[in-house]
């Protein structure tokens, strides 16, 4: 399943409700549909979103209120055309006065099962930037479901499904979660193709490889001596690293951190996981994530193959020098208490340097 479309980054915001007065479009027109809630994982820009969701008939469906947070867009309703408007509302079709509905109460998950639900399809209109939802809309419990797929396609936005972990990836896509031959397919762009120029100043002697996926967030390095290839991976967005990040550990209490300490925490501690990462720094982790992750020398090596600079074969010796470098588990089990100590710690220590 796959949806070619421009890259934007997610402003990353999940586990919303947004509470429309879709009362008044009920109906008492129902049917009993077969849905499974909550069983696909979906992962915006590498962060995992925790709302509700559903699949009906392989289309996995979003509560309109998780769309639009999702996405940072307003919502209107109008009751005279039963048309829910996400984003931009083309000119004349509603009144100037009508107010955005509210759209940051928290969802109460459901549980992952199989479930035979009571729904009304198709009784309101949905439109994203104008452009009509054209797939079912589904009325359940108060909520409007929508194709997340089709969503992404208005919007422009990547969609991708990998099945072997039933995991929908909108946004960018953390290389070391899926192989790389499905990477290489899901990030084709015909419009782009990869090439290399000089590079200048402190990477004078180097190549900057250009026309890749990662443009707007990390600048590509590579040095082919021979058989051996070495690969630097910058990150070049605008981040405040002397920004103060607050945030709460497991026992409730607030900490705060500069945001360039909390980047090091990441790359350094190889006891924590990603999902305690995650939940604990949301979108943070993510943004960090999205360089941490590029498999730069494979992006390179493809390159070099392409173009008849290096030949196919296994005994090529790669020494990717990457600024963020990837840390092997060494499988320790370690509590919760534990890994708050040592982040103190590790936090303190910053300080007194």
């Amino acid at each position: 399943m796959k949806v070619k479309m421009n890259k934007m980054l997610i402003t990353i915001m999940i586990a919303i409700f947004i509470i429309t007065p879709v009362s008044v479009f009920a109906s008492t027109n129902k049917k009993r549909i077969e849905v499974m809630f909550n069983k696909t994982n979906i992962k915006i820009n590498g962060v995992n979103f925790n709302g509700n969701r559903m699949v009906y008939n392989g289309t996995i469906y979003l509560p309109i209120k998780n769309i639009a947070r999702l996405f940072n867009l307003s919502i209107y309703t109008y009751e005279p055309t039963k048309t829910i408007y996400i984003g931009q509302v083309p000119a004349g079709e509603i009144p100037r006065n009508i107010k955005q509905a509210n759209k940051n109460t928290k969802d109460v998950l459901i549980s992952k099962e199989l479930s035979s639900i009571d729904v009304v399809l198709n009784s309101i209109n949905v439109k994203v930037h104008g452009e009509k939802i054209k797939s079912d809309t589904i009325l359940y419990n108060n909520e409007v479901f929508v194709s997340l797929q089709e969503v992404c396609k208005i919007l422009g936005i990547d969609f991708n499904y990998y099945k072997p972990t039933s995991t929908i990836y909108v946004g960018m896509i953390p290389q070391n979660e899926i192989p790389y031959d499905v990477y290489k397919k899901w990030s084709y762009n015909e419009k782009k193709t990869l090439d290399s120029k000089p590079a200048l100043g402190e990477m004078q002697g180097w190549y900057k490889l250009t026309g890749h996926e990662y443009e707007n967030i990390a600048d590509i390095y590579y040095k082919l001596d021979g058989s051996v290839l070495s690969v630097i991976v910058k990150d070049i967005r605008k981040v405040d690293l002397n920004k103060i990040v607050e945030w709460t550990n497991d026992d409730g209490t607030k900490m705060y951190n500069r945001l360039g300490d909390i980047y090091t925490l990441f790359s350094s501690f190889s006891q924590y996981s990603c999902e305690w990462f995650s939940e604990k720094f949301g979108a943070i982790y993510g943004e960090w994530l999205m360089v941490s992750s590029i498999q730069a020398d494979n992006i390179v090596l493809d390159y070099l193959q392409q173009t008849g600079q290096m030949q196919k074969q296994n005994n090529v010796t790669l020494t990717p020098d990457a600024e963020y470098e990837v840390i092997e588990s060494e499988n320790e089990e370690i509590s919760t208490e534990e890994m708050i100590r040592n982040i103190e710690k590790y936090m303190e220590s910053q300080k007194n340097k």
